[in-house]
This record gives C-alpha cells, structure tokens and sequence, in this order.
C-alpha cells in the first residue's frame, strides 16, 4: 500500500494543527510545529520594512506593539463580500484595517501593501507545510483542510485557494464536526452521536448515525460568527466597566488599537486560567493615561462572574442544538453521547450546561484543539487507500435540488438530507418533453429550497440543451441528471435521448452553496408558509388529475355539456385556489366519468 503523504490541517480561527496518518502505528499524530508546539496561532505579521511576514506564536507577540500589522482571525473574513452585514460588524472588532476590493471583495490593509484573507492563510500554511516537511523529513504536498460544516461555497474555494498558494494540492476540503468523528475512532458499535465544536471564531453542531464503520451525518447547522473571540469580547467588555467603575474614566477601546489589542490578550488568558482556576487576578499597570497620570487596572474575575458573561453564548449554541435535533427529527434522550471539540469546550460552564439541558454523555477524551487535524488525517489515509473498509462517511444535502416545471412547480430531483454522494435520474415515463412544435431547446432552470413553487426558492443557474432537430411537441424525450460528488459539487446533465444530439453537462460549485443564515432562512420560509404550500401541493396534484380526465374525455370525444360544465368549475376553483371545492367537483366529475 503507498505511503501516507497527505497532510490533514485544521485552519483554525485562533489556532492552526497538522497531523498525519502513521500506518505503522495506526493512529493519527499531531505534528509539532518549529517551536516545540502542536498548536500554531492563525495570526500573521506583515514587517512593512523587511517585507518578510512572521507567522506563529512570534507574530504574537507584536500584537500590541504593532496592533495594525498582525493579522488574526482572518478566517471570518475567507470568501466574505462587504455586503456580509457580518463583515461591517466584525471589521470593528479587530485591530487591522480591513479595505474593500473590487466586487465587494474584502481585503486587508497593511501599510500600502493589500492582502486577501486566502493569502494570509496561505502564509499560515505555508508555516504548516513546513514545519511538517522538518519533522518528516520529506517534502509534503498534500492536504485535506477542515472548515466549518456550514462554510458557503465561496469560503470553501477561498479555504482551497490558500492551500493552493502554500503550495499545497488539496484533496479534500472536509467538515470540521465530521472530520472530529473520525478521530474519535467512532466506528465499532452502532450508536448516534453530536459533535460540539466550539472553536475561536465558528460554532458548528452535527449529528451522526454510525454502523458498521459508516459515519452519516443526519443533520448539521452551526454559527460561522460564534466563538472564543466572542466569549473574549465579553470580557473585554467587562474590564472596561472594572476600569470605568475604578477612576471614572471611559477607555477608547474601540478607537486605541493598542489598547484593544492589550485588553484581548489579557482577556483570553483569564478565560484559559479559569478553565482550571476558579478566580483570576487581572493587574495591568500603566494602562492609559489621563493628564498625564497613568492608570492602571486591577481585578479580579471569577469563575461565577466569566459564566455569566459568557452564558448568553452558551445559550446561542444550546438553541442551534435544538434546532439540529428537531431537524434530524430526535429527541436528546437518542443522543448516546456528545463529542466535545474545540479548545472553548474546556470551559466547565459548557459541560455542565450540556448536562443540564439534555442529560448527554461527556466524551472529551480526545484533546479537543487537536481532534479536527486527527480526523483530517484519516481522512488523508483514506485517499491513500488506507481504513477504506474501518471508517466510510456520508454528508447530507442540506436543502433540496429540483427544476421548475412549465406549471412553475419545482421537482425536487435531490431531496433534503439526501446522504452524498448521489445521482438522481429522470428517465423513461420520468423524461421532459418539449411544450410546443418546432421548439428548439429545453430550458432547465435549477432551483434549491422547499417551497412547492420553484420561484420561491433560490435560483442556482440553468442548463440549456440545444435540440438536433425540431419535432411536434411531446415527441422529444429529453433525460435529466442531478449529481452531488463527495466534494459537494453539483452536476446537471441533459440529453435527448431520441436523436444522436450532443448532451449538455454543467458544474455548480461556488454558486449553488448557502451559508448557514441562508440554509436556515430557506427553512424558516418554508415553515412559515406550510400551509399555504400544502394548499399549493395539493393544487398542482388536482392539475395533474384534471390532465388524466382529460385525456379520458377527449378519447371518449364526449359531447356531454354537463360532463364538460363540471370540467370547466373545477379548472376555475382551482385557478381560485378554492381546494374544497374543487376536491368536490373532481369526486363529482370522477362520478358522472364513471357512470
């Protein structure tokens, strides 16, 4: 079997991990950087003068020297636009300068130099890449990289644009929540688990069903604006306030960069020291000063005091728990035990609000910062033809795939929670026809959503099959291809079946992708409209009944103006949307039918 040379990477928002399969062994290892650490910071610093950047725990350290030229939690920005409402609220947050590009395009501002979120990942992963080659001993240049389950398709594709740049082929770009399944080692008893991944700038939730080493993910939602960073904000926040209540000064931290960047860092150490500890005296002399008079700030936080700041956040995620249950359609009590990842899970208040709310099961026996690049590594084994037949693994499609129809219904080709991959046919007495003579082509508008009308839902794009040659309608039998590949990339395929025409085949990858906002308006919508969608659905079935008697009438080329009356009120109560009659006059018109 060859040898594993694929890299698995967690690009994280406040930490960055690489692991790599060791067949001997049979176990992931995580790989220490050159420091001596198996965590990496995401943080990057731009040396204006030397046009060198610092990467790691030593860009760290400038971070309140330089405040506008290190760079940190960028991955809030991958493949964002400022027309993210997110964006506008994050670029407040942080101490660089974040500048528009063209279409909307978010960059970063470093003196006169502009860099895209991808290439200052890159230069986190070029730090990975090698860091691993030192410790292998050989040069690496594969990767599958992890990002959040709900990541849109254009931060994905920004994700694989930065391995790309650090001179990494990626072979995958694999779910965050499933890729800690897998190193769990969750494969030899069958049981239904959630994974809880609270990281430094993402929250994401799934739950998996497993049997017989087969991981599928029955349902996933997530926050890609929740996280560490915001539990320190809170902090900050109460700081502030210890400051203002000291010396009755208001500190600027939204305009001081330096000052912000100091009160972040002694903020997310408090948060670490009170995972152990159960008060943390926070001393910071000389803080800021006020008629030349320097201020400093003393307190001290407990860990009573930091669960109620960081509560509201805990609560944010125990809601989009619920939310994936009723989605997955199980009660908490199905759940066997909940996989916790993610270095925010090592707070108490997190387990113990676990527990309180659902009763589950605590499994944080796998170090919960170095899970994601595990399981990303075994994920790497598999493409090297290892645990092909220990560990197999379906995602979902989050949203139904279909087409609109002439009446304007959309067909879900590919329904909601279809495990992926996955090809769906129509085909045989499921082919398109052609509407009128002599048309020319047949237009497939492709939709996603859940709404019966398929204007209701997004529109994804459209595939359009040119005919060899034109015929009487109805003549043209056209078959149709919806597939969704292990990456998540939809393939459309047409072709007329009748002739010896060319069939058309398109790819919707950055395009097709929703956000988690997105993915959950569209159910939201949806939920709110249910019953006017059941009226909807049950109009386009009396159509397709109405079409059937027709045909019956037409053959029997009845001159029954009765007959034919009853026809004409049942076309106008459906066009009225009035299903109780309608229902009325099809049972009275099936009746005189019949007779």
């Amino acid at each position: 079997m060859s040898e594993v040379d694929i890299l698995g990477i967690d690009l994280g928002t406040t930490n960055s991990a690489i692991a790599i399969w060791e067949p001997d062994t049979g176990q992931a290892r995580v790989l220490s950087n050159s420091e001596g650490d198996r965590l990496t910071p995401s943080v990057v610093m731009f040396d204006t003068e030397k046009n060198q950047p610092i990467v790691g725990k030593s860009a760290l350290g400038f971070i309140t020297t330089h405040p506008n030229q290190v760079i940190y939690s960028v991955k809030r920005f991958m493949g964002c636009t400022f027309r993210d409402e997110r964006v506008r609220i994050d670029q407040t947050q942080v101490t660089y300068t974040i500048a528009e590009m063209q279409q909307s395009k978010v960059a970063v501002r470093v003196g006169e130099e502009i860099f895209t979120p991808p290439q200052i990942s890159a230069e986190v992963l070029r730090k990975l890449k090698k860091d691993a080659e030192a410790t292998l001993g050989k040069t690496i240049s594969q990767a599958v990289i992890t990002v959040p389950a709900y990541f849109s398709e254009s931060q994905r594709q920004a994700t694989k644009e930065a391995g790309e740049l650090a001179g990494l082929r990626v072979r995958r770009i694999i779910n965050e929540p499933t890729a800690a399944a897998l190193a769990f080692g969750l494969g030899t008893e069958p049981q239904t688990v959630a994974v809880y991944d609270l990281g430094g700038g993402t929250f994401d939730i799934s739950i998996l069903r497993i049997e017989h080493g087969l991981f599928r993910v029955k349902a996933t939602s997530g926050d890609t604006h929740l996280g560490g960073d915001d539990l320190d904000l809170a902090i900050m926040s109460w700081m502030q306030k210890a400051f203002k209540q000291q010396h009755d000064v208001d500190l600027p931290i939204a305009e001081d960069n330096s000052l912000r960047s100091q009160f972040r860092k002694t903020a997310e150490i408090a948060k670490i020291a009170l995972t152990q500890a159960t008060e943390y005296q926070i001393s910071i002399p000389n803080l800021f000063a006020v008629e030349k008079q320097y201020l400093g700030l003393k307190a001290t936080l407990t860990r009573i005091e930091l669960e109620k700041l960081v509560q509201p956040f805990i609560n944010r995620t125990l809601d989009i728990c619920d939310a994936t249950l009723k989605e997955a359609k199980l009660q908490a009590t199905d759940i066997d035990q909940v996989l916790l990842v993610g270095g925010q899970t090592r707070l108490p208040a997190i387990k113990k609000a676990l527990r309180d709310r659902y009763g589950w099961t605590i499994n944080d026996s796998v170090n919960p910062d170095e899970a994601v690049a595990r399981g990303a590594a075994v994920q790497g084994a598999r493409l090297c033809g290892y645990l092909r037949e220990e560990v197999k693994l379906w995602d979902i499609t989050p949203l139904s795939l279909g087409i609109e129809l002439a009446n304007s219904k959309m067909d879900a080709i590919i329904r909601a929670n279809e495990p992926i991959p996955v090809t769906k046919w129509r085909k045989g007495s499921q082919a398109f026809t052609t509407q009128r003579d002599g048309q020319a082509s047949i237009r497939f508008r492709i939709y996603q959503g859940e709404r019966p009308i398929a204007g209701d839902n997004e529109f994804i794009g459209e595939v359009v099959l040119n005919l060899a040659t034109t015929r009487p309608a109805g003549e043209v039998q056209v078959n149709c291809m919806f597939k969704v590949d292990h990456d998540g990339i939809l393939h459309v395929l047409a072709e007329d079946i009748t002739t010896d025409g060319q069939p058309v085949e398109k790819t919707f990858d950055r395009f097709y992708r929703l956000t988690q906002q997105e993915v959950d308006q569209k159910l939201e919508e949806a939920k709110v409209h249910e019953n006017e969608d059941a009226v909807t659905n049950r109009i386009f079935q009396l159509e397709e009944e109405i079409i059937r008697l027709q045909r019956v009438i037409n053959q029997d080329k009845t001159s029954d103006n009765l007959l034919l009356e009853t026809l004409e009120s049942l076309k106008a109560a459906i066009n009225s949307r009035d299903v109780n009659q309608a229902e009325a006059l099809l049972t009275e018109l099936k009746s005189k039918i019949i007779n």
